[in-house]
C-alpha cells in the first residue's frame, strides 16, 4: 500500500483560508465584546457562554449572537411615589445656567431674567426679555415658530450664550434638568439602561430604584426592557423626560413636551405636568395652546424676541378678549343689526346667518344691558343670547396678530 502525505496546507492553500480564519476571529471577538457588555446572558451564565465561544469557533458565537437578539430584561419596574432626597444629594447639573444665585427666601421666583438679549441679526433672536417664574407653578412658554421660546430655554440651561442680561435661579445649578424636543440615544441600549447611564452622572448616589420611578412616571414602565432603536417618536420623547426626572430636579425645562404624542398620550404627559406643581417649578414651550391653558398657572407670550405678556392664564384671556355674545333671533334681524352697530358700545357685530348674530362689546356690563335693550327697541323675539367662551388661543391670536399691543415688560 502506498504511503499519503499527510502534511500542512502548502502556501497558497493558508493564504486562500487567511481571510475566513480573520472573519471567524472577528466574530468572535464581537460576541465576547457584546457578551461582556451585556448585563445579563441568555438562559446561560456568562461564563458559560464565554467557554462555549472559544471551544466551538464560530458555532458558539453565532449561537450567541442569534439568542440574543431580543430586548434585554431589565429589573421590574414597580410603580412608586417618589420620595425627594435630601439637599446634600441633589444631583448635578444637566445643564448650568448663565447665572446662578442661592435661593432666596424672601422671593417667590424660581427663575428670572433682566435684559435678556440675544440678537443674531435681521430681527432674530431674543430682546430685552424680563422673564419672571413663580416658585412652584407650571409656566407656559407660547409663541409663533420662531419667536425665540427655544432660543429662552437654551439660555436658561447655558447651551446658549446671551449677547446682554442676566439669568438668575432660586436653586442651585445641580437641581436643574432639562428635556429638548427631539431628544436621541444610542439605539442599542434599552430604556433602563439609557436612564440607569443618566442616574450615573447627575445623581451617583441613587440606587436603580431611582430608574425605576423615573420611567414608571413616564409612563415607560412596561417597555423597560426594550432597546431604544425601535422607539417611536413619542415613546423617545417620554424617555428622555424619564432621563431629566432621574434625578429630580427642582427646576424643570420642556421643549414642546407633547408635540410628538398622540391625544391619549398628550393628555397623561399633561397630567404628570400638572402633577408637579408646588413640588418642581416647570417651563414648558408648546405651540398647542390647549395644552398650555389646561395645565399652565402662568402664560409667557413671545413674538419676534420679544415677551408681550406674562402673568396669569386666566388675565390674558381676560385682558385682550372683548365679551362676545351669540344670539338668536326671530323678526327684523338687520334692524337689530344696523342698531347694534350704530351703539358706541359694540365693538363688532357678525350675521352668521338669517338668524343668528354675533356681537363683541367693550364691557361685559354694557353687553348684558344693551344688547337685550336693543332687542327690545326693534320688536325682535330673542330666542337665546348665549356669551361664547374665550379660549388662550383666541387671546393669543389678538394679542400677537395684526394690531396686537405693544410689549409689556
Amino acid at each position: 500500500m502506498a504511503d499519503v502525505d499527510v502534511g500542512l496546507p502548502d502556501g497558497r492553500t493558508m493564504l486562500a483560508l487567511l481571510p475566513l480564519a480573520l472573519v471567524v476571529l472577528g466574530l468572535v471577538a464581537y460576541s465576547l465584546v457584546r457578551l461582556a457588555c451585556a448585563p445579563s446572558a441568555p438562559y446561560l451564565p456568562k461564563w458559560l457562554w464565554a467557554a462555549i465561544m472559544l471551544v466551538s469557533m464560530p458555532w458558539g458565537a453565532i449561537a450567541y449572537l442569534l439568542l440574543a437578539r431580543g430586548d434585554v430584561p431589565a429589573p421590574p419596574v414597580a410603580a412608586a411615589t417618589p420620595v425627594a432626597p435630601p439637599e446634600e444629594s441633589r444631583p448635578p447639573p444637566v445643564a448650568a445656567p448663565v447665572v446662578a444665585a442661592a435661593p432666596d427666601p424672601a422671593t417667590a421666583v424660581a427663575v428670572s431674567t433682566r435684559g435678556l438679549t440675544r440678537d443674531y441679526g435681521g430681527g432674530a433672536g431674543l430682546f430685552d426679555v424680563n422673564l419672571a417664574v413663580p416658585r412652584g407653578a407650571v409656566y407656559g412658554l407660547v409663541g409663533p415658530n420662531g419667536a425665540g421660546k427655544s432660543t429662552l430655554l437654551s439660555i436658561l440651561t447655558g447651551l446658549r450664550r446671551a449677547d446682554s442680561g442676566s439669568v438668575r435661579l432660586d436653586v442651585p445649578a445641580t437641581a436643574l434638568a432639562v428635556c429638548p424636543d427631539v431628544p436621541e440615544f444610542d439605539p442599542w441600549l434599552t430604556a433602563f439602561e439609557v436612564v440607569d447611564f443618566a442616574r450615573s452622572y447627575v445623581a451617583p448616589g441613587r440606587g436603580p430604584d431611582a430608574v425605576r420611578r423615573a420611567l414608571a412616571d413616564a409612563g415607560l414602565a412596561e417597555v423597560a426592557g426594550r432597546r431604544v432603536g425601535g422607539f417611536s417618536r413619542g415613546m423617545t420623547q417620554r424617555l428622555g423626560l424619564a432621563v431629566a426626572l432621574v434625578g429630580d430636579p427642582r427646576v424643570l425645562l420642556l421643549d414642546e413636551p407633547t408635540s410628538a404624542l398622540d391625544p391619549a398620550g398628550r393628555a397623561e404627559m399633561l397630567d404628570l405636568v400638572a402633577g408637579m406643581r408646588g413640588r418642581r417649578t416647570v417651563i414648558f414651550s408648546s405651540h398647542i395652546l390647549a395644552d398650555v391653558q389646561r395645565v399652565a398657572d402662568v402664560v409667557g407670550v413671545l413674538r419676534a424676541g420679544r415677551l408681550l405678556f406674562q402673568g396669569p392664564t386666566r388675565s390674558l384671556v381676560e385682558e385682550h378678549l372683548d365679551p362676545r355674545w351669540l344670539l338668536r333671533l326671530t323678526g327684523p334681524v338687520d334692524e337689530v343689526v344696523a342698531k347694534l352697530r350704530g351703539r358706541s358700545w359694540v365693538r363688532r357685530v357678525d350675521v352668521l346667518d338669517g338668524a343668528r348674530i354675533r356681537v363683541e362689546a367693550d364691557t361685559v356690563r354694557h353687553g348684558e344691558y344693551g344688547i337685550p335693550e336693543v332687542v327690545a327697541s326693534c320688536r325682535a323675539g330673542l330666542v337665546s343670547c348665549e356669551p361664547v367662551a374665550a379660549d388662550l388661543e383666541s387671546a393669543f391670536l389678538a394679542l400677537t396678530g395684526p394690531g396686537g399691543q405693544e410689549a409689556r415688560r
